[in-house]
This record gives C-alpha cells, sequence and structure tokens, in this order.
C-alpha cells in the first residue's frame, strides 16, 4: 500500500500473502473441534487495564503498547524487556523491522517515524515532521519535506546510503527491495533502484490524480500493491495494473470500492464493501466474483462479511469447507462461541483452550503468545501451549 505525506501511516498489520484480513492489526481462527472443557481454559499473562492503549505490538518477548503519554514494554518472559518513554503520539502505528531490535512508531498525525532501540526504549533516531517513509529489512526510504531528498538510510542508525532531490507524495517498495516507488503531486511515478537510487523509469503519468485517490482521505479510498512484476493502482471505481519496473500500462478493469488487493492462488483477488472479485492477472479479466468475502488469503482462506470463514478454491471461487463463526490469526483460528472463544488449531481443528471473552479483536500471535483487544481500550496477553 503506498504511504501518503498526509494520511495515517499503516499500522502492524500483517499482510497474509494476499488480502489483508479486516478487521485491523491482526487476526485469528478457529476451526470445528470438540469444545475443552473449562478447565482448559488458556491462562493470562497480562494485561493492560483501563490504560487507554492506540496500538500494540506483540513479540515472543514482550507486548509493547502506545498511549497519549508514551511508549511501554511489558515483559512476557524472564529477561523480556521492561521499560516506559515518554514520546506523545497521536494517532500511532507501531511495527518491528530489521532483525526485530528496532521499534518503529509512526507519530502519526504529526508525521515522521520515531526509532526506537526495542530493548531498552532508548531513542535511536528520526525522521522529521511531514515526511513520507517506508520501513523494509535493515533499511528505511523516506522524504522529508524540509529539504525536498529522497533517501535510503540504515533502519539502526539512519546512516544515509544516497539521496536524490525529488518531490514525492507516496512510497512503496517491490517485495523483493529492489525498487522503490515514488508518486508525485500531479500522479507521476518513478521507480529508482533500492541499491543505488538511480532512476529506472522516470515520470511516468498513472492516469490517475493522487488527490481523486482519497490520499490523505482517512477513508483510505486508493492504494496500491507491488505483487510479482506488476504494480495494481486501485481507486474507488478501478483497478489498474503496470508493469514494473518501467511502470508500462497493462490493463484497467471496472471494480467498484475496491480496497485491498493481492494474489490468490493464481489470481489477483480484490476484496471491498461489495465484496470479492478475482481478476486474471495477464488481462485483468473477472474470472468470478462473490458478495460473500471480504478478505482471501492466497490459500484460499476467506473472511466473510458475516464472520463466517471458509476455505475455497481461488481459482474458481468455490467453497471447499466451512469452519464456523470466527477470526484467524496466524495459525490459530478463534471461533465466537456467546460470551466465551474456543482457540483451535487451523490445521487440524484441534482444540486449544477457552478465552473467557467474546468476539476479542485486533488479535495476533507471537511464540507461546496470543493478543486480543478485548474491550477498548484493553488489550490482554494469554499464553497458549
Amino acid at each position: 500500500m503506498l504511504i501518503d505525506l498526509d494520511a495515517e501511516p499503516p499500522s502492524s498489520r500483517p499482510r497474509l500473502g494476499v488480502l489483508k484480513f479486516v478487521p485491523v492489526v491482526l487476526f485469528l481462527l478457529v476451526v470445528g473441534g470438540a469444545a475443552p472443557s473449562e478447565r482448559a481454559r488458556i491462562g493470562t499473562a497480562a494485561d493492560t487495564g483501563t490504560r487507554a492503549v492506540t496500538a500494540h505490538l506483540l513479540t515472543a518477548e514482550a507486548l509493547y503498547t502506545v498511549d497519549a503519554t508514551g511508549v511501554q514494554a511489558v515483559p512476557l518472559t524472564a529477561g523480556g524487556p521492561r521499560w516506559r518513554t515518554a514520546l506523545a503520539v497521536q494517532r500511532p502505528g507501531l511495527r518491528f523491522e530489521g532483525d526485530g531490535s528496532t521499534l518503529a512508531v509512526w507519530r502519526g498525525a504529526q508525521g515522521g517515524v520515531t526509532f526506537l532501540d526495542a530493548r531498552t526504549g532508548r531513542e535511536r533516531w528520526r525522521t522529521s515532521n511531514f515526511s513520507v517513509a517506508r520501513v523494509f529489512g535493515d533499511r528505511v526510504v523516506l522524504w522529508q519535506l524540509d529539504d525536498g531528498l529522497l533517501r535510503m538510510a540504515d533502519l539502526a542508525d539512519g546512516r544515509v546510503r544516497w539521496e536524490r532531490a525529488a518531490t514525492v507524495l507516496a512510497l512503496e517498495v517491490d517485495p523483493a527491495h529492489r525498487y522503490v516507488l515514488a508518486v508525485d503531486r500531479q500522479g507521476r511515478g518513478t521507480v529508482y533502484s533500492a541499491a543505488d537510487g538511480t532512476p529506472v523509469s522516470a515520470g511516468r503519468d498513472l492516469g490517475v490524480d493522487p488527490y481523486a485517490w482519497g490520499i490523505g482521505n482517512a477513508l483510505d479510498q486508493s492504494s496500491a500493491e507491488i505483487v510479482g512484476d506488476a504494480l495494481y493502482l486501485h481507486s474507488q471505481t478501478f483497478v489498474a495494473a503496470y508493469a514494473m519496473p518501467e511502470l508500462t500500462p497493462r490493463w484497467r478493469a471496472r471494480i467498484l470500492a475496491p480496497q485491498y488487493l493481492g494474489p490468490c492462488g493464481p489470481l489477483i483477488c480484490v476484496t471491498g464493501e461489495r465484496g470479492a472479485s478475482a481478476l486474471d492477472p495477464a488481462d485483468g479479466q473477472v474470472r468470478w466474483t462473490s458478495p460473500r468475502w471480504r478478505s482471501i488469503g492466497a490459500d484460499g482462506l476467506a473472511l466473510g462479511m458475516d464472520s463466517r470463514v471458509a476455505r475455497i478454491d481461488p481459482a474458481t471461487g468455490a467453497v471447499r469447507s466451512e469452519l464456523g463463526r470466527g477470526v484467524p490469526a496466524g495459525e490459530l483460528l478463534l471461533r465466537f462461541d456467546g460470551d466465551r472463544t474456543v482457540v483451535t488449531r487451523l490445521a487440524d481443528a484441534g482444540s486449544l483452550g477457552v478465552l473467557p471473552v467474546g468476539a476479542p479483536g485486533d488479535c495476533t500471535t507471537a511464540g507461546a503468545w496470543l493478543a486480543c483487544l478485548t474491550g477498548a481500550p484493553r488489550v490482554t496477553v494469554w499464553e497458549i501451549r
């Protein structure tokens, strides 16, 4: 997804290989299997209580949270990081990058990113306000309004590897980390070599006014994804494909209100409030549609508008198996069961225990831990063995 200068940057939501499961930050899923006894209830490891947490991130060692006054690390293992640092953040984003030693905190409404040492909470470096940045691997590509330079920097310390004069509204990096795509305020795209900043293709008109995309709009009316050797741009009314890195137009398909895009089997799936459409990546032809799905994974794991989960054949859209009402998270399925939630393994439907809450949200897993929102603004972490 393109990261723009005015909009809130993406949170730590993982890309599930294709379409991003909704609702945001994390996802859990539960499939059939015998319900565990109450004695099998999973144990609570941490709880943020009534503190107004606005973003959270789970790792195998700690739970990291952001509130109006700062960032905090709560250890989950012996010797895990424990710290709190003052950092006023409005509408933050929170993400680990590189080798996991650096915590990237997007300063939301203020713009820019602050990079913290994940072990100590010490600030390593930060970008200026009114900047746009894309973090990937052990590097950061960023553009700052104050000097008009596009830079590639090291994640750990901000050391600049290369810089070029440019005007940038949004940035994206291809999954193989070969290219940087920069889009200016006129909707022209330029592709740079990630290695040294050499322009590969310059000033290609993408055929869309960036402000018509909804850049800077909270509704997130448009975005772009690089999948394989193609850039896919989706606005409110269409999906367009361009060859990378030349940005040569391939096709444009009329799709109403697309929100999420990614590979599903051999096709490209687009989902939104109107359901799902599967497009042929070669020519943009619609191979199948369904009003049922709001997200579809690369392997055909699909989440419905009614929170029911199923395995589908990505090539045809046919349902292979129904998995029940719930939400996926990593290798788990959380199945909603009244005022409690049953946790099972996605692979074999084996029951792991019971959460004493109904329909938790924004869930994620790391190591032996599961973290979920369990009533705003509370975040609860459970140990799962």
